[in-house]
């Protein structure tokens, strides 16, 4: 049974510790982008393992969102939150202290399936813990904690790094989030949700075929389209997927309702993030080896380049929930995916400053809708279930984006320059003579992606400009 409680007299704190612990999830994501180079030139690894410094991390983010909040829901979310929060400190803390990359990419993994428990079980502990106006402010806030660990993000690794080394990057995330467990236990009470079954089999294979995908995608990058090994991976995603759709369509209760897919508002800003991550969140692991290898940046001035993307990215909503009654979410999400694009194209003729603001303005300015967007096509009794797919959707496009673009730019540099030139660039080490095509190749990557906005706009508004539906009915259970 679901626990009954008075969720009005929580108090504050309990959203101050979900908030501090969300706001160290994106600044471990944006850390292990600048870690990564660092870690490839201590341990001289190839390009896949430095990639997988920050794939890995987001990889298992994205695919344990939907197994570890139907687990919260089911064995309780206080005690799935301590057991994430747990997780990713400890795993952090391994990685601080490894002794090879290897072991670094198993870490990070680790910490993407803590960071994924922390996140859908904090989630549902705000949702439970307040009501009316009060769930809105608090929310406002998990929201700004996760934008300022994002904006901020940049700064504070590039810092860290700069002073202390990847390794004191890691120990420090983990130290802090060491802080929010012990305090935890102490704001945070117990609560469950409706008695029901997990569906393992949809989570298993779910699970399992993103991240066949995700593999394949960054070991393209050292192996090539027709290795053995990356065309059986691609295949057993493929098949993975196939049997989640089979076990999904079987179900009474699955684990994602795609029937909201259909729902062209719904369908729309599931586009949106997922066009933003071939951009935005791609970017953030683009760039940094990039800037080392051609623009001499160290980490500290990596850091600060990156900021001047993430920081347009926190405080673009500000501005946008001022005019966002003036303006329609369908003219705002537009507007987020053609600046994204314009910003996108301005950087194909070199790196500027006011192109990579653009491109965090684009993201911008979708954080002030889409969320709310999302919900608003099913009575507040779905909104959970709403949430939680669109929560999915958007951050499976992140991992998919970050090693799909990866996949791409190191197919073009590997057709421009020798295989240990490429890998050398790729890790962020400088190769005398070949500045320009890094800079070649990453220019077609970034004049796809602009088309990719472009496309993704007009997707958007030809779908939210058809008459939203009437609400979504909810689904008859058996007795």
């Amino acid at each position: 049974m679901a626990t009954t409680s008075e969720p009005t007299r929580e108090p504050w704190s309990v959203a101050a510790v979900v908030g501090l612990a969300a706001a160290l999830l994106p600044i471990s994501l944006t850390g292990g982008a600048l870690a990564a180079p660092e870690v490839g030139s201590e341990f001289d690894s190839g390009v896949a393992a430095t990639q997988w410094v920050a794939n890995a991390y987001m990889l298992t983010f994205a695919a344990f969102m939907a197994v570890t909040g139907s687990l919260a829901d089911r064995i309780g979310r206080r005690r799935v939150f301590l057991g994430g929060l747990t997780v990713f400190a400890a795993a952090l803390f391994i990685a601080a202290a490894a002794p090879s990359v290897a072991v670094v990419d198993l870490a990070r993994a680790l910490a993407g399936a803590g960071a994924a428990s922390v996140m859908t079980s904090g989630s549902a502990i705000l949702a439970d813990a307040y009501t009316g106006a009060r769930r809105a402010r608090v929310f406002a806030m998990l929201g700004t904690g996760i934008g300022l660990g994002l904006a901020l993000g940049p700064l504070i690794g590039g810092g860290l790094i700069a002073l202390g080394g990847w390794r004191t990057l890691f120990a420090v995330i983990a130290g802090v989030a060491t802080v929010a467990l012990l305090v935890s236990p102490t704001v945070i009470r117990e609560s469950r949700g409706p008695d029901g079954d997990l569906d393992w089999g949809g989570g298993i294979t779910f699970t399992a075929g993103l991240s066949a995908l995700i593999f394949a995608l960054v070991e393209v990058q050292q192996r090539g389209w027709t290795d053995p090994v990356v065309l059986v991976t691609a295949a057993a995603a493929v098949g993975l997927f196939g049997a989640f759709g089979a076990i999904e369509r079987r179900r009474a209760e699955p684990l994602f309702d795609v029937s909201l897919l259909a729902v062209p508002r719904f369908a729309a800003v599931c586009v949106v993030p997922t066009v933003l991550a071939f951009g935005f969140v791609a970017l953030l692991v683009v760039l940094p080896p990039y800037l080392e290898a051609v623009e001499g940046a160290d980490s500290g001035e990596i850091g600060l380049s990156l900021a001047v993307m993430t920081i347009p990215a926190l405080v673009v909503p500000m501005f946008t929930g001022l005019i966002s009654q003036r303006l329609s979410a369908r003219t705002i999400l537009v507007l987020s995916l053609l600046t994204q694009g314009l910003g996108a194209a301005w950087l194909t003729t070199g790196f500027h400053p006011v192109a990579v603001a653009l491109v965090g303005a684009g993201f911008g300015f979708s954080l002030a809708v889409l969320d709310g967007t999302a919900v608003s096509v099913v009575e507040p009794g779905r909104s959970g279930m709403a949430a939680g797919l669109f929560n999915t959707v958007r951050l499976t496009s992140e991992a998919v984006g970050i090693a799909a673009v990866g996949a791409a730019l190191s197919t073009l540099l590997h057709g421009r320059v020798g295989d240990d030139e490429a890998a050398a660039l790729l890790r962020g080490d400088a190769v005398e003579g070949l500045a320009a095509d890094y800079t070649g190749a990453l220019a077609v990557v970034l004049w796809a992606v602009a088309a990719l906005s472009l496309a993704g706009a007009a997707v958007v508004w030809r779908l939210l400009t058809q008459p939203a539906p009437e609400p979504v009915a909810e689904p008859a259970v058996a007795a």
